[in-house]
């Protein structure tokens, strides 16, 4: 191990030259710093939006386009390419190019990310932009302040206030409604429930389900087809779905760990949906009630509505974000073989550890993720005798891959290593005809696969038999099948009923506290 430190050579991120100007544009959901900074990118006709999640790179990219006309903007994340070569770029994050005219870095709150923020410091520190826009939550300023001390600071306000309306009834939802909950199973239970009163007038939106599922839920509740959605936080994570009225029906939630309460800010970026700017006064916020196992706290939420966090400059906010991610770079790690990997790894978090410990806003990166990608694929690499390069390596551990996929990376590295026996399987995945008769979590499956195979058939056009066309057919499947099977879901209700007698009842079991008392099946 002293032997790997002593390879390792630690380099922040360094521009050669100065952006001309750097403006913050800071401030609530809804308060149209994302228009503002836009709107400069398109002026000058040049550059790059860089967001943390491929829908709003999308977002980013329909708005543009809609604006300036075909081919003049391009889209560029993991899992597609767009025009990549058009002078105004969508991009996530990590995809953005090195150097342009504007960058405008959405989230910038996510530099102090534990796993993914060293790609927001990487272009706030080496991103070699004329014009750099920033955008992000006020919380974002201490952070900022770090980064560019003389930076333009535009403090957003919302443009509707937040008008906290108390409980709801079930029975009395309105059209324009969002209900809140924290868990695939919870949205679903309650949007069975709503469509007991308002029968298929429900949209339903959650992490697990296809993009492009997300955006026909989506535009059924814009465009009035659905009168309520019910969705989870992906709402706080780059879905624009104004509302009227959002309601919690849970304040609690489950992080990995252990269930615990929310917290402000995140209760205050969820809340910030609220209100539709032109259609209503104000948005409105409140629990919903009527749901037995649903019990939200409406003093917490309540009391998020106001910021209570003292900033610099007078300003008030939810939490202090201060600190910006370093992450390892390959060349830092001084190492020629895949197999030294995981210790190289290991001993820059301990360098990097002690060299920053005095650099106040720098923080290491976890490397847990990339170092439980890689063991995944040296184990399936070591089972079947194969071998690959550095590069290789290191581009496979790096995929956009949630622990879910773990396994679907040993596949496609032993592909990429030459081992045809994972062609069968390879081609079983992006077989449509499986979809015919498959359950929603089959579908939800399914356009997590095809998220997966998209990326790795740009990185390695077909290897495996795997191609970006095939691959963008099984996802445009999937997504078609699970609105399909939503759909059916939600008329059928059977999620947070007993399965005995039909009560209400928490969906995370299947009886009743009654029937599971008396031992009913």
């Amino acid at each position: 191990m002293r032997k790997a430190e002593d390879r390792i050579e630690i380099r922040l991120p360094e521009r050669r030259t100065p952006p001309e100007t750097v403006v913050a544009h800071l401030g609530p959901t809804n308060s149209g710093k994302t228009h503002d900074a836009l709107a400069f990118l398109a002026e000058r006709g040049r550059g790059v939006y860089a967001g943390p999640l491929r829908m709003l790179a999308q977002e980013a990219h329909r708005r543009l386009s809609a604006q300036l006309g075909p081919g003049k903007v391009g889209l560029v994340t993991g899992e597609e390419r767009v025009d990549e070569h058009a002078p105004i770029l969508c991009c996530t994050v990590e995809m953005a190019p090195a150097s342009g005219d504007v960058l405008v870095l959405d989230e910038v709150q996510w530099a102090d990310d534990e796993e993914r923020g060293a790609a927001w410091t990487q272009l706030l520190l080496a991103g070699e932009y004329r014009h750099l826009r920033l955008l992000g939550a006020l919380d974002a300023l201490p952070l900022v302040r770090h980064a560019f001390p003389g930076a333009e600071l535009r403090v957003h306000e919302r443009k509707l206030p937040l008008e906290f309306v108390g409980a709801r009834q079930l029975r009395a939802l309105t059209p324009g409604t969002v209900v809140v909950a924290f868990s695939r199973r919870a949205v679903l239970a309650l949007a069975g429930e709503i469509n007991r009163l308002q029968p298929d007038r429900v949209a339903v939106l959650y992490g697990a389900m296809p993009l492009a599922s997300r955006r026909e839920e989506i535009d059924r509740f814009l465009h009035g087809a659905a009168a309520v959605c019910v969705a989870t936080d992906v709402l706080g994570h780059g879905v624009n779905l104004p509302c009227e009225t959002l309601l919690f029906a849970e304040t609690t939630k489950f992080d990995g760990v252990e269930r615990r309460d929310l917290l402000p800010w995140e209760l205050a970026q969820i809340a910030g949906r609220a209100g539709r700017f032109g259609l209503v006064e104000r948005g409105h916020v409140g629990v919903l009630v009527g749901v037995p196992w649903a019990n939200a706290d409406p003093g917490l939420v309540e009391s998020a509505l106001e910021p209570h966090v003292s900033l610099p400059e007078g300003h008030r906010g939810y939490r202090i974000v201060d600190e910006a991610r370093i992450g390892p770079r390959l060349g830092d790690l001084g190492v020629d073989d895949a197999r030294e990997l995981d210790a190289a790894l290991a001993a820059w978090h301990r360098v990097a550890t002690r060299q920053w410990a005095h650099e106040s806003w720098l923080a290491v990166e976890s490397l847990a993720p990339i170092r439980g990608r890689l063991a995944i694929v040296m184990r399936h690499l070591r089972e079947r005798g194969r071998r690959l390069g550095l590069e290789e390596t290191w581009q496979l551990v790096n995929a956009p891959i949630d622990p879910e996929g773990g396994e679907l990376l040993g596949v496609l590295a032993l592909a990429v290593a030459g081992d045809r026996a994972q062609r069968p399987l390879l081609q079983f995945l992006l077989d449509t005809s499986r979809l015919r008769d498959a359950t929603l979590e089959e579908a939800e499956e399914a356009g997590r696969v095809a998220s997966i195979l998209r990326w790795f058939a740009l990185q390695y056009p077909g290897v495996g038999g795997v191609t970006i066309e095939r691959a963008a057919e099984l996802e445009r499947a999937a997504a078609e099948r699970v609105v399909r099977r939503l759909a059916v879901e939600v008329r059928d209700g059977t999620i947070g009923r007993c399965r005995s007698c039909g009560r209400s009842c928490p969906p995370w079991f299947p009886l009743c506290e009654r029937c599971a008392r008396t031992g009913r099946r």
